[in-house]
Parts: structure tokens; sequence; C-alpha cells
């Protein structure tokens, strides 16, 4: 299929139309018509699509074909990163800077560390881009973007980025996890490939350095206002404003040379005014491009009022002119969408900031991005820039504090909507769901794996989001804890136990002495998080689980709720149980299953059951572990509970594969791989087929061990800690 620029080529010449035709039907400029029909511009929004194939006079079939050649491709899984954003299309200037840029390039098998210096708006990320799409084809494994938000109220921490970077290239951070260990670990698996790596707006030379590649065929463009001066290794390419030549070139390309040719004086002036900064000018060529009939002279003299310019930069002004010249509704949503201490706003999450359904935040969006006042990283997916945010965000201060309040709690609610409708769909019979009592339904997605897949998405926004509605007045407290309340299941069910300990920790301190129930709950929750990180840790210490587990068990004593006070129990008896503490253990966990069953509740028997066997397995009485399973998974059939009866055979299959009978611990193996799955819960699926693939070793089926424990390294990658995973490969290469 050919690109979406030679078929829209091949489109407006069968249609008889020029390029400035085109444009005037569509209502596009004719720089934008260009810059799509030379690919410069890949993937359009939506709403430019539509005007196009209505200029075009396209419909059926053949509309469907143009749209679809104008479509970004799907998930892909982990095949290669290609993480640069798009180019500016108007890309002029900097020759003399980009050529010692990419002369830095020279070694192809040298990494390199270069960094791009210079004050706000002066095109440092311009140039790194249009540096980075020439260099892609030499980094075959993979190209990968950060906005490190440097100069932001709360720039993301290095611990954070360093997250995002090991999964991106396919690993999972190390456990305990220190910034030595992740930078060690992010470094490792660069080991051998050649990456390139472009880190926008660092904030200073040790925000930057953990995320280097160090030694390797790897490289970096960093970007950032500070002159990086610490980064001996680094070679240094320093921007200063445009000259006035350069400047003016930039104009003429956003808005054709002969309307430059035509007002010189005027020309030098708008550029001027501008401060010759690249993203000055950029806005008001942009400005003139879809007003032909502005004397630049006009524009000139709106410019020339220093009261609105954004302070030492000089882009208030156009700022101020673009912001101007939107519609009402675009120009009251764009304050509200700088509000979120977040690099990037999906629909549904701007949506909720405006007020407006999704559909008409799309196409608002959609606005706002033609009008180059915000940028579109990916498919439904929006960003301000930094300065615009500013900018934007002095507007928003403008607006009453209630409305900000209200902005902002509509988001927590959302986020409350979608890990609540989790909740409902792999946990229905949890006794959280009383707390609830329903105030929180009306979250997308009828399936696990799709609000799973809604909270990925977001799950990089969901720790900032509750931590800024809990600094803002205004923003109810039981809605920001029903966050942590209901991502419970989501945290466990993808191993993100750092993450649960932030959101339940803002939670807790918001309602502690206000709502007993939530804080028990969630002083469990916290328990359970913290016994896992330390949980094949060096130290191993799990006096911080202990503690949040013994106060949540006296907090439910004191509540009088039997049923919660077995389920603490039983999680006592889980968390003693990692640790060495087996009598213990076995104590809190009869305890809690002779509670659970003078209350009759069979649905929550069946972990009881699992985790005494275990415990009494380990005291060398294998035989009651396999009955204490075998209960377990007869309670599950009984009562329908898909992770009963999963955990059941996964420790029948266990004990049977140390036991040598691999025959019967394949069976039990694959039906609990089976089950986890129906339940959504793919950590434990992966452990079982790990186990499962160790069976078979056991039965001398190599290949199918083989085929099976792929399968689980593949699962484990993207949802199980990085000890399992090592385990795992370990066993693959000794196959």
């Amino acid at each position: 299929m050919d690109s979406f620029g030679a078929r829209l080529r091949r489109l407006r010449r069968a249609a008889g139309l020029t390029q400035e035709n085109l444009a005037e039907k569509s209502g596009l400029s004719g720089q934008a018509v260009g810059a799509l029909e030379r690919g410069d511009r890949r993937y359009p929004q939506r709403a430019t699509l539509e005007r196009l194939a209505d200029a075009l006079g396209l419909d059926g079939d053949e509309r469907a074909e143009f749209t679809a050649a104008a479509t970004r491709p799907g998930n892909r899984g982990r095949e290669v990163p290609r993480e640069l954003p798009g180019g500016v299309a108007a890309f002029t200037g900097r020759e003399a800077e980009l050529e010692r840029l990419l002369g830095f390039f020279g070694e192809p098998r040298r990494g390199v560390v270069v960094a791009i210096a210079g004050m706000a708006g002066i095109g440092k990320t311009a140039l790194a881009l249009e540096a980075g799409h020439r260099l892609a084809r030499r980094f075959p494994d993979g190209s990968l973007h950060l906005d490190l938000r440097g100069h932001a109220a709360d720039p993301p921490e290095a611990l954070d980025l360093l997250d995002r970077l090991i999964r991106e290239l396919g690993g999972e951070p190390p456990t305990p996890l220190s910034l030595d260990s992740a930078s060690a670990r992010f470094r490792s698996l660069l080991a051998g490939k050649r990456v390139l790596l472009l880190l926008d707006n660092a904030r200073d030379a040790a925000h930057v350095t953990p995320l280097l590649p160090g030694a390797g065929a790897s490289a970096a463009i960093v970007t950032s206002r500070a002159a990086l001066t610490e980064l001996p290794q680094a070679h240094r390419v320093q921007l200063d404003v445009l000259p006035e030549a350069d400047a003016l070139r930039l104009l003429a390309a956003e808005i054709g040379a002969e309307r430059v040719a035509a007002e010189p004086a005027a020309a030098r002036v708008v550029a001027a005014l501008c401060g010759y900064l690249p993203l000055a000018l950029h806005l008001a060529g942009a400005r003139l491009a879809t007003r032909p009939a502005w004397p630049l002279a006009h524009l000139a003299h709106r410019l020339g009022d220093e009261s609105r310019r954004l302070d030492e930069t000089g882009v208030r002004t156009s700022f101020a002119l673009a912001l101007d010249a939107l519609d009402p509704a675009a120009a009251h949503a764009y304050p509200l969408l700088s509000l979120l201490d977040v690099p990037e706003l999906s629909v549904p999450v701007a949506s909720r900031l405006v007020d407006v359904p999704e559909r008409e935040t799309e196409a608002l969006l959609d606005r706002l991005t033609d009008e180059h006042l915000l940028t579109t990283p990916a498919p439904g997916w929006y960003r301000l820039h930094d300065l615009l945010r500013l900018y934007a965000r002095e507007h928003a201060a403008r607006l009453p504090a209630g409305d900000r309040a209200a902005a902002i709690t509509r988001v927590v609610e959302l986020c409350a909507a979608m890990a609540w409708q989790s909740m409902a769909l792999v946990a229905a019979a949890s006794h959280r769901h009383d707390w609830a009592a329903g105030r929180w339904a009306g979250g997308g997605g009828t399936s696990a794996d799709e609000v799973f897949g809604w909270l990925d998405r977001h799950q990089g926004h969901l720790v900032t989001v509750v931590r800024q509605a809990a600094a803002t007045p205004g923003v109810p407290a039981e809605a920001i804890a029903a966050v942590g309340l209901g991502l419970f299941e989501y945290h466990r069910a993808r191993a993100r136990w750092r993450d649960a300990i932030q959101v339940d920790e803002v939670a807790l301190r918001l309602v502690d002495g206000v709502d007993p129930v939530a804080a028990a709950t969630l002083r469990n929750d916290l328990g359970l998080a913290e016994a896992e990180l330390a949980h094949g840790g060096e130290a191993a210490d799990f006096r911080r689980s202990h503690a949040h587990l013994r106060r949540s068990l006296a907090d439910w004593e004191a509540i009088g709720d039997p049923r919660q006070l077995a389920g603490i129990l039983n999680n006592l008896c889980f968390v003693y149980g990692l640790g060495e503490d087996v009598e213990a253990a076995i104590g809190f966990g009869e305890r809690s299953l002779a509670l659970n069953r003078s209350l009759g509740l069979r649905h929550v028997e069946t972990l009881n059951l699992v985790n005494l066997g275990v415990l009494y397995g380990r005291q060398g009485d294998r035989s009651r572990e396999l009955a204490y399973a075998a209960e377990a998974v007869a309670v599950g059939e009984e009562t329908d509970d898909l992770r009963g009866m999963a955990y059941g055979r996964m420790r029948i299959g266990i004990v049977h594969r140390e036991l040598g009978s691999y025959a019967d611990a394949v069976g039990e193996l694959r039906r609990s791989a089976e089950l986890w799955q129906a339940a959504g819960v793919r950590l434990y699926e992966a452990m079982t087929l790990a186990e499962l693939g160790r069976a078979h070793l056991g039965l001398d089926d190599r290949d199918r061990a083989r085929e099976v424990l792929t399968e689980a390294l593949t699962l484990l990658k993207e949802y199980g800690g990085a000890e399992r995973a090592d385990a795992v490969r370990a066993e693959l290469e000794r196959l």
C-alpha cells in the first residue's frame, strides 16, 4: 500500500486540483498540504483527514482506504521501539549546528552523548528531533524519547524514568529497586545494541546522568536550558537566537516568501518582536498563514505590546495571539488542560478536565493541535509545551479555586471509576465493595484485559494525579481514597508494588482518623505491597509490612467486622509465611480459617487453605499440603472462584513435581494456568507456566519445556519481577 503522502498526491491529481486548490477547498494551508504530500506529516489529525476527504469527494471504500493510509500502526508489542515524535515541518536554519551535531556521530560503532543547550523556545527540541530522524537508521535497535520535564514544578524522578526505559527495552526493573541498580539494569539491556535516546528538557546534569547509556554503541541527544557542563563526556551544541536572516527564512517557510518580500520592514519587526526565537516565529507564522488577508504590519503592531510577553522569553505575545484566536469553547478549555502535573493527556482525562463529552473533547483537542497549541505524540494523547503550559496556567490561576478543584476532582473520579471497574471484573466478591457501595460505578470496559489496558496506559499518571489532588483544597478525600482502594487488584495483578505504596500512603494520610474502614483497608494493602517488595530483596526486611498489617488487625478488631478480621489474619499468615516464622504464620492462618468457616464465607476459604497447606508442607507434611490444596479446589468449584481453583491446582502441581510425579503435575499445572488466564491474573499465570515447563522437563520433553518456559518468560517480562524472569531465562539457556 502506498504511503499516505503518495496517495494524497495521486487523489489530488485525479481530482484535477493543484495543492493550492486543495488547500482552499479543505480549509488547510498550502504549506500543510505540501507537508502531507512530502511525508513530513504522516499521521494527520482526524479532523484534517475528514476535511481532505470531503474536498477530494471521497466516500465508501475509497474514503476508508484514504483514512487507513494515515492511521498509525497499532500496538507493536516488543517490536523495535521508534518513539521519536514528528519533527518540525518547516525546520529552517541551524545548518551549522545540525552539521556539527551530525558530525559527532561519524564513527558508526562508537556511542556518543550530545548536549544541546539554550534558552526556552530557542529550538533545542526541533534540532534534536531533526538530527534524531536523520540518524535513526544508524540505530537499528530503536530510538527512545523521554520528556524529562526538568523545569516543571514536579519533574519525574530518575527512578520512574529508568523504570519506563527498562520496560520499553523489554526488561523488568530490579527488586529491590535503587537508582544504582536500575541504572545498571538499563545499561545492561543496552549492551550489544545500538539505541538512540532523545532526552528532552533535562533540569541539570544530575537529572540526566542516570539515564545515559554508558559504554557501548548506543547514543544520547540531551536538551536542556542548562549548559550541562558537568557532563564531561558530552559533546556540546549551544544554541543562540536565530540570526535575522534565518529568522526571516523561517517566517517565509511558514507564510510564503512572497509575503515576506512584499513587506520586508514589517517582517523584520515581527522577527525582532518574537525575539528571533524559533518557537515564537513558528507560532506567529502559523497565525499569519491562516489569515492571508493580514498584512505583516498588522501582526507587528499587535506584537508591539510588551506587557503581553511571557516573562523574559519574549513569547507571551505569540501565545496570547494564538489563544485570542480560539473559539470560546477552546479558549475556556485550554487553561483547564494545563492543570494536571502530567506531561500528556488522554482524551478521557482531558474530557473530565474541560467537562464536555469525549467526542467533543477530541474535536476540540484536534483544533488546538492544528493551532499549534498542542502536540500529539500518539493517537489519543496530547501534550502542552512547557512554555505554553506556563502561559495557560496563568490563565487557569484566574479561574475560581472551586472550578480548578472541580476539574481535578472529575479526573480523580474517572480514575476511581476505572479502578473499581477492575475490582468488579476480577474480584466481584471482595468485601471492599461494601465500602464503595456503588459510588464509583460507571467506569468503561467489559473485560479485565480492557480495563487493565486502560490503567496500564494511564499508570504513569495515577500517582501524580493522586498526589496533586491531595494537595488541592476542595478535592474530596473520599474520592482520592477510592482510587487507592480500587486499584488493589490491578496493582497486585501487575505487580506494581511501588505505585501501590505511593498511592496508598497518600490516601491513608487523608482518611486516617476520619474513615476507619478505609484506613484499615489501606493499611492492609500497604502491608501486602511492602511484603512483596521485601520478598526476594537482599535484606528481606518485613518489618514495615508487619507493622502495617498488625495495625490493620487492631483496626478491624476495634471496628468489629469479623469478615475483614478473617481477611487480615489470612494476609498475616501469607506475609509471615514469606519469612521464617512458620509457626506464627500457621497460627494466623488457622484463626482465619476458623473465622471464615464460622461465618460461612466459603468463597474466601480457598486462600486460607492454600496458604496453610504451603506452611505445613514447609514443615515436611506434604500429604497435608496436598489435602489442603485439594480442598481449596473443591471450595473454588463450589463457589465458582477461578482464582481459588487456580491457586489450589497450582500448589497440587508443584507438590507433584517436587515429589517426582511429573505426569500428574503437568495436568494440574496446565489447568491452573488456564484458570489464572481466565481470571486475568497474568503474573500467576506466568509463574504457573514456569512450573509447567519444569514438569515437562522432568518428563524429558525438552521441546515442550522450552516452548512453555518461553511463554512464561514473555509474560514475566511484562508482569513479573526481574528475579523470576532471570530464573526462567537461565533455565532456557541451560536447555
